[in-house]
């Protein structure tokens, strides 16, 4: 028993009823949640605790007020979930779908907390983090196709070898930010910074395509 709550260890599998029965409890700590299905449901108020989440479904699913700290999830479907006044931080994703979803919605901290956020091999395409202060995120090898990072501060973020086409990039910091083998970016360096970022050739030829310049090769 912890703060008043039992410690309850989930293991719910995708044979199980939608929704039924799951998170009764308003806190969780140390828990591993594994092949859960929590599609298109509503969970207001629950706050989590360094917690696993492992081949868990919470697709369209609406996180009112929750508050997740310190947590994991590997293989899970989040796509087009809602962060209504709901607090990220520290959180770690791996290979998971992160589709159409818009962080602003959520509780940021006035206060910045480098590497808030931390994506391996995940989807995240059709979501905006517009305005967001991430400094020393990190986003590796993923596919981040038509993401709004627009007056995003993501200064000295690890950026290595995603794809970034179609994405949106202005006012954004850079500076520091690690953007070797990414691809498909259209960065425009008189508009963001991106000062002593790194980037590799070929791909960092297209920093040129916005200047009033023509390229002859010899």
């Amino acid at each position: 028993m912890k703060n008043g709550f039992y410690r309850v260890i989930v293991i719910i599998t995708k044979s199980s009823e939608v929704g039924f029965g799951l998170f009764q409890e308003k806190e969780y700590y140390n828990e591993h949640f594994a092949d859960m299905v929590f599609s298109k449901e509503e969970l207001i108020g629950v706050k989590f605790y360094d917690c696993t989440f492992t081949k868990c479904d919470f697709s369209e699913t609406v996180f009112d007020e929750c508050r997740f700290s310190d947590c994991t999830f590997a293989s899970c479907d989040l796509s087009m979930i809602k962060l209504l006044d709901s607090s990220i931080s520290q959180a770690s994703f791996k290979q998971c779908k992160l589709v159409g979803v818009d962080w602003t919605e959520a509780s940021w901290s006035r206060i910045v907390v480098p590497g808030t956020l931390r994506f391996d091999e995940c989807v995240l395409n059709h979501s905006t983090f517009i305005g967001l202060a991430l400094p020393k995120s990190v986003i590796i090898g993923c596919t981040a196709r038509n993401v709004d990072f627009r007056e995003t501060n993501l200064q000295e973020s690890n950026m290595t070898a995603t794809n970034f086409a179609e994405s949106l990039f202005s006012d954004t910091n850079l500076a520091g930010a690690d953007l070797s083998h990414a691809l498909n970016y259209a960065i425009d360096p008189s508009v963001n910074r991106i000062s002593k970022a790194k980037f590799t050739l070929p791909e960092a030829i297209s920093l040129l395509y916005s200047m009033d310049i023509e390229l002859i090769e010899d």
